[in-house]
């Protein structure tokens, strides 16, 4: 399996759009911190960082680049046969993939932390706390998590119906469109079920992480992508391939 994740990454590295999204996410992320220093000082800082970060763009610029450098042709080459072909079960194959989308998230979410610390400790304009870096720091890594948990999701949905396009199309639909549905539903109703979402459970967590207390969150959140990885290998142990 490392051999796997180690050839796997190698050729995801390879793929252009990851670089062009993280530019743009950069740029993005630059823009809203700057309006917010330019606005609030240090506190429009940590708002910029998290607005930017919390908004559909950069979910695009990150998420989307990410499923697609790890599974866009998982389906439709046949390399996936090959592993599976070389005694590589079905289930490690899926963990391995999932790796290689945390992995490279991660990755890319190191930079985004590199550059906010950067900033923050070479322009004398801003002064945070060493708490105040703690919770960006956190709140940054909590957004890996949840756009992790697309990915998680995507690739669940990708698997089961055997399209890479659909996989594709329920990635930006958890990037972009999700999040507002349930808003809207809200809105119109009395039913509070955005708190339940995977969404809405991390944004719970990270408040209580503010607020001193223990998130808890956490374990429901975490709990929704265990299933869903196990969805996934229960349909994906049945499907059948032609070798």
């Amino acid at each position: 399996m490392r051999n796997l994740l180690r050839a796997d990454l190698k050729r995801i590295f390879r793929v252009g759009l990851i670089y062009g999204g993280l530019l743009l996410a950069l740029i993005y992320i630059s823009y809203a911190v700057l309006e917010g220093v330019v606005n609030d000082g240090s506190i429009g800082l940590i708002n910029g960082v998290q607005k930017s970060l919390s908004g559909a763009p950069m979910a695009l610029f990150i998420v989307f680049p990410t499923f697609y450098a790890v599974f866009a042709h998982e389906l439709s080459s046949k390399s996936m046969q090959t592993v599976l072909g070389h005694g590589i079960t079905r289930n490690k194959l899926i963990i391995a993939k999932l790796l290689d989308a945390a992995i490279l998230l991660l990755c890319l979410y190191l930079v985004i932390i590199i550059a906010a610390l950067i900033v923050i400790n070479t322009e004398s304009a801003i002064v945070l706390s060493p708490q105040q870096q703690v919770n960006l720091i956190i709140y940054i890594i909590l957004r890996w998590l949840r756009h992790f948990g697309y990915i998680v999701f995507s690739a669940m949905i990708m698997y089961i119906s055997g399209s890479t396009v659909l996989g594709i199309i329920a990635c930006i639909a958890f990037t972009v469109v999700f999040k507002l549905v349930f808003n809207i539903v809200e809105f119109f109703s009395s039913l509070s079920l955005y708190d339940y979402t995977y969404d809405g459970l991390l944004d719970w967590a990270y408040t209580g992480i503010e607020v001193g207390t223990v998130p808890w969150q956490l374990l429901p959140a975490i709990c929704y992508l265990l299933a869903a990885l196990a969805i996934t290998t229960y349909f994906f142990r049945r499907k059948e391939f032609d070798f």
